[in-house]
């Protein structure tokens, strides 16, 4: 504990706004996190198989009750869908209906995502920066100090220039980790988003249609 303290004091000004970016990156990554793999975790096949057990059935309006239970993106399109299909509209119209849920819930899957990528560029270059500045303080001072005080003003310099630099590289590299982790994750969500739904209004037009 002690030589983090040291090293974060030894960094100088600039590690204070690594460590607020560092906290921001943190928050989006847990809220991210808890809405992948918590508030969005469904299984798409077990649903979509009860749903099309249930309409078969005739039972369209406990299929809607199914969904509205999980209240996740896939579920709530997949309930605009039967919706609009228990009130017999056309074709197109439960098309356009889940169209225009998709386009309120698409979103939010693919939200705060990007911030990531912008955060580890800035914590990069935020430690150059530092890095720069320690050592412009670190050889501005040495040509004016001490003899007997140059050895400290230097290795103050220094300090700063490698603590900036390791402390911005230990926020980017996590950052563009989670980056590539999580957008894979919304990008599965979406794929099984969309073929979900299209399976579901394949079925409903043959339902229609038989």
């Amino acid at each position: 504990m002690d030589s983090v303290i040291r090293f974060f004091k030894e960094g100088g000004t600039w590690m204070y706004p690594l460590i607020v970016i560092s906290a921001f990156a943190f928050a989006v990554i847990i809220e991210r996190l808890f809405y992948y793999y918590i508030h969005c975790r469904i299984n798409a096949k077990a649903l979509l198989t009860q749903i099309t057990r249930l309409v078969r059935n005739g039972d369209v309006e406990k299929a809607r009750q199914l969904c509205a239970k999980t209240k996740t993106p896939l579920s709530s399109i997949l309930e605009s869908a039967l919706w609009h299909f228990q009130q017999q509209e056309p074709d197109h119209e439960i098309q356009n209906a889940v169209d225009e849920i998709a386009l309120r819930e698409l979103p939010r899957i693919q939200r705060r995502t990007h911030y990531l990528s912008l955060f580890a560029n800035i914590a990069t270059l935020l430690g150059l920066l530092g890095t720069i500045f320690g050592l412009q303080q670190a050889f501005g001072a040495l040509s004016a100090a001490d003899p007997s005080q140059k050895a400290t003003v230097l290795a103050r310099g220094i300090a700063i220039a490698m603590n900036t630099t390791a402390l911005g590289l230990i926020v980017a590299v996590p950052c563009m980790i989670f980056f590539s982790i999580l957008g894979s994750k919304a990008n599965t969500i979406i794929e099984e988003i969309d073929e979900s739904s299209v399976r579901l209004l394949n079925f409903l037009y043959a339902q229609r249609r038989s």
